[in-house]
């Protein structure tokens, strides 16, 4: 009944994801409500059978090709999924979680007699030849698309960029499982205490030496959304890389930031904790919905000193203040976080990333009337592309002469690329953390 209803569960997260072209994080919360699934057990293993399979979707559809050929077009949405899942679990996945018994038969339950029958003879199919037989491809592009489960655009531009090696490191950690890091949050207890609640719960954890407040799961016995310290507001779920970006704008107490595309509330609610809830910070988001997720972890947190404005920060918007900080975290390709949501890599095109760099810049210049003298713009992205980050960055100095890069002090992360050494980029397979880019941005005092 479980491996039953967990597949279910995941068949509806495919047809959420590709019907309406939504993230694998929208389509699993959205599939649970519509299922009314609430049990933790299911929800785990249907989440991870829905995740890995989409992260490896280019070589199963690949395998599932070499063995339906033509006619895997023609199967239907119930029969593919199933047929994608047994590829993942049952020659991909070297340790599997289901018993092949236990999945056949909740196969036989869900499947169609002659839908059922075709992942049977997938399965024989898949017993009686290897990997490296199936993946004798002479076109080396091809080939590492395919081991990488990376679009060959990806493949060529991480090769080209970064090198051989640095590229094939980049596109394997981002088929990796990434570590889950959370923030104390000062503001409603001390460390010690926020600590030890986590440790009574079974939860084992190790800080991070470069950052204030922000630790590592190394083990737990549930998610750590389900811990008391999390309901109570306590801890925040926060990549190491964006509590990274929040400490190189050094806020103080006393200070004006504006943190612009705030939501969910990351940055909002770590600037406060490092303001000591004194001074003011004006958060500036497009999206109602997010607003909703903003408001909700603002007061989780103890926030105090947040006020959101509902604008669109590409645009000039109504705001009369000079800041501190303005902290621009815009949307990005995501392709530093593509082993976070794995949908993402095959919605996202060299097209795209052009049109966010667009975005991007536009952002930029939106915020520059709103920086006092000596005050600061911290860029960041969660992206590995030079076009959102570098190249933004270039294009902002040469249309404004009043600002100037500032050396991004911190002890992790490598120098920015061509030739913006004074910028920091950080890599999954390097910094085990998201792919990020930082730059500090300074107004002259004219």
């Amino acid at each position: 009944m479980i491996v039953e209803r967990a597949l279910k569960l995941a068949f509806k997260v495919f047809q959420l994801e590709e019907r309406e072209n939504i993230g694998l994080k929208s389509a699993a919360s959205r599939a649970r409500t519509l299922l009314s699934e609430g049990d933790r057990q299911i929800l785990g293993l249907a989440h991870r059978l829905a995740f890995e399979t989409i992260k490896y979707r280019l070589l199963i559809d690949y395998i599932l090709g070499e063995f339906y050929g033509e006619s895997l077009k023609k199967l239907s949405e119930s029969a593919k999924y199933a047929s994608q899942i047994l590829t993942y679990e049952f020659k991909i996945n070297d340790t599997p979680s289901i018993r092949i018994d236990a999945f056949l038969r909740a196969l036989k339950k869900i499947l169609k007699r002659e839908e059922y029958a075709s992942c049977i003879r997938l399965f024989h199919w898949l017993e009686g030849v290897s990997l490296n037989e199936i993946l004798k491809v002479e076109d080396p592009l091809k080939y590492l698309s395919l081991s990488y489960s990376s679009p060959k655009w990806l493949v060529k531009y991480s090769i080209r960029n970064f090198g051989l090696l640095n590229g094939l490191n980049l596109l394997k950690s981002l088929t990796s499982s990434p570590p889950t890091y959370f923030r104390v949050n000062t503001l409603k207890a001390s460390e010690d205490d926020i600590l030890n609640l986590l440790s009574d719960e079974g939860f084992e954890f190790e800080k991070v030496e470069c950052l204030n407040y922000v630790f590592k799961v190394i083990e737990s016995e549930k998610p750590i959304v389900a811990s008391k310290a999390y309901k109570e507001g306590w801890i925040y779920i926060q990549d190491l890389s964006s509590c990274l970006a929040v400490e190189v704008s050094e806020p103080r107490p006393g200070f004006t930031v504006l943190d612009v595309c705030a939501a969910p509330g990351s940055k909002t609610t770590h600037l406060a904790q490092l303001m000591e809830n004194r001074g003011r910070i004006i958060s500036i988001e497009l999206s109602r919905s997010r607003v909703k997720t903003w408001f909700k972890e603002v007061s989780r947190m103890g926030v105090s000193i947040a006020q959101m404005v509902l604008a669109d920060a590409s645009k000039t918007y109504p705001l009369k203040l000079e800041a501190d900080v303005v902290l621009i975290d815009p949307p990005c390709s995501n392709t530093g976080a593509f082993h976070r949501d794995p949908s993402l890599k095959w919605k996202t095109s060299p097209e795209q990333i052009r049109r966010f760099s667009e975005l991007q810049l536009s952002m930029l210049l939106s915020s520059v009337d709103h920086v006092k003298p000596n005050g600061h713009i911290i860029y960041t992205t969660c992206s590995i592309m030079v076009e959102e980050n570098e190249m933004v960055i270039e294009r902002f100095l040469n249309l404004n002469s009043d600002f100037e890069l500032e050396k991004v002090n911190c002890s992790i992360g490598d120098p920015g690329l061509r030739g913006f050494k004074d910028c920091k980029r950080l890599y999954p397979y390097k910094h085990n953390c998201n792919g990020f880019f930082i730059a500090k941005l300074v107004k002259r005092n004219s």
